[in-house]
């Protein structure tokens, strides 16, 4: 099946001639890209935004304590009734901070999970040329759209997903109150751009964001009018949207004397900080921090921030490389240990960030802080999959499911709430910290609302409170949460996790820039 990994430009714009268009296996070796190459500030031994440092209380997911994906174990399907054995899931580890996760999963739903943690490159890789190595796709929209036309994944029944009429409006109509004015969609694959599936709809436009192999996803809110194309909203989906986050830029405050919605995109560009800024190596995300740094300069105006064209693309490659000869960064970050030693150690005073990286280093008494730009955050949603091989195995199937509905059931919300993320029916926690948090403890720490106020109300911390590492006092009384409430970062955001149509060129140019 031939997958067009970067397509053609819109507009079919071409590059040198070329059109650049992939089959799997050429995708496969693109997707590795990365795999054979380091810079000064990468260790071989790196973590990811799943794992979180030792040193800050908490292990790293231990594989082996869940449940490795060799022998037969894990792979056996069930033979009929109740599934009791293995589901393995392939994640980039935000809904597992610890092994507690599992083991909660165990005395939940009896059945264990074999969890695979690895990075974004390493997990579209797998979902595409080795399918049979998972049961369950802990991936992101960005992702089920790059490999959605190898039709490993199979659609998700939303009837199945009995927290489906409580997950927040953003998912599907594109903002959490449909009717703000204020709010932004953000460019790129935002939710409502990768979720829903063509099966039983008709009349639905294919979602633009999409490869043009693309036959299924479609769009169902009419962003010009910001109402739906058609009266009965699609009942497939690529995938549960569980969990998501609004992501930055981390600061040294005591550098950068500003509040967190002072502080933009551009301060990556700001030349008082040559030789202190860092950046995210992956392409798919560091271009967008760029191309967001230009933007708030007034110097860049894409059509889609997040699909941008190959000329837009070598613009910001251009740009970038100038400021990287002239000194201006420090290093490019592959993993979550690396951002948090550039920053602690005070090599950079300016980076792109995930926001636990940030939590880590305030619970560890580094006074730093996480941008709230004025032109709005980049987005990152999950879309959590089912292997299109596990249709076969009715109990299995059943498990799955099980699966994903338990992500909503409170205690996943509850505890990666402590990470600062937030949980797709984020609206109903509140309820469930109330009346069964003080029996569902995590970390040997029961849930109250207070937490709750802190994380998504913006309300100042009424006391210490547990965080990232899950001890209390990582978030110290009277703090606020960095760009404010639920409804302020949700509310706003620029651009979201992407994959661009032309990522091919993105790529060969992002290594151009890496080489230069």
């Amino acid at each position: 099946m031939i997958l067009q990994a970067a397509g053609k430009a819109k507009g079919d714009e071409k590059y040198m001639g070329e059109d650049y268009e992939l089959d799997v296996d050429e995708l496969a070796r693109q997707l590795s890209y990365s795999a054979s190459e380091t810079t000064p500030a990468e260790d071989s031994n790196g973590i990811s935004r799943r794992e979180l440092l030792k040193r800050g209380g908490v292990g790293a997911v231990a594989v082996a304590g869940l449940g490795g994906l060799a022998g037969a174990a894990a792979a056996a399907t069930s033979k009929g009734g109740k599934f009791t054995g293995t589901l393995r899931v392939i994640t980039l580890g935000v809904e597992f901070p610890t092994p507690e996760v599992a083991k909660k999963i165990k005395k939940d739903l009896g059945f264990s999970v074999a969890l695979t943690p690895t990075d974004p490159v390493t997990e579209a890789q797998k979902m595409i040329t080795a399918p049979e190595t998972f049961d369950i796709f802990g991936g992101y929209n960005y992702q089920d759209i790059q490999g959605w036309s190898t039709q490993h994944l199979m659609p998700i029944d939303t009837k199945k997903i009995t927290a489906w009429p409580q997950l927040y409006k953003l998912f599907a109509w594109g903002k959490v109150n449909p009717s703000s004015a204020h709010a932004t969609y953000g460019d790129g694959d935002a939710p409502f751009r990768a979720l829903f599936l063509k099966q039983g709809t008709s009349g639905l436009p294919l979602t633009k964001e999409a490869p043009k192999t693309n036959k299924d996803i479609v769009q169902w809110i009419d962003e010009k009018t910001g109402k739906p194309y058609s009266q009965t909203m699609p009942r497939y989906i690529v995938g549960t949207p569980a969990h998501f986050n609004a992501d930055s830029i981390g600061y040294n405050a005591d550098v950068i004397t500003k509040q967190p919605n002072q502080v933009g995109w551009e301060e990556l560009l700001n030349k008082k900080w040559q030789g202190k800024v860092a950046l995210l190596k992956d392409p798919g995300i560091v271009m967008q921090d760029i191309g967001n740094a230009l933007k708030a300069l007034g110097i860049f105006k894409p059509k889609d921030m997040g699909n941008m064209t190959i000329a837009e693309i070598d613009r910001v490659v251009k740009v970038a490389t100038k400021y990287k000869k002239a000194g201006q960064f420090r290093a490019y970050w592959a993993n979550f240990n690396e951002s948090v030693n550039l920053m602690a150690s005070k090599e950079v005073v300016v980076e792109s960030m995930w926001s636990p990286a940030v939590a880590l280093l305030v619970a560890q008494g580094v006074n730093v802080k996480y941008a709230a730009p004025p032109t709005g955050f980049r987005g990152w949603c999950s879309s959590n999959g089912i292997a299109a091989h596990v249709a076969s195995d009715p109990a299995k199937l059943q498990a799955c499911y099980d699966y994903l509905n338990w992500m909503y059931s409170g205690w996943l919300g509850a505890t990666i709430m402590r990470q600062g993320y937030y949980i797709g029916n984020g609206g109903t926690l509140l309820n469930w910290i109330k009346t069964k948090g003080a029996a569902n403890p995590a970390g040997g720490i029961p849930f109250k609302a207070d937490e709750y106020d802190f994380w998504y109300n913006g309300k100042r911390a009424a006391r210490d409170l547990p965080g990232i590492t899950g001890k209390v006092g990582d978030i110290k009384k009277g703090s606020v949460r960095d760009g404010g409430s639920f409804s302020q970062r949700i509310g706003h955001y620029s651009s979201w996790n992407s994959y661009f149509t032309n990522s091919t060129f993105q790529i060969k140019r992002w290594n151009d820039f890496l080489s230069a």
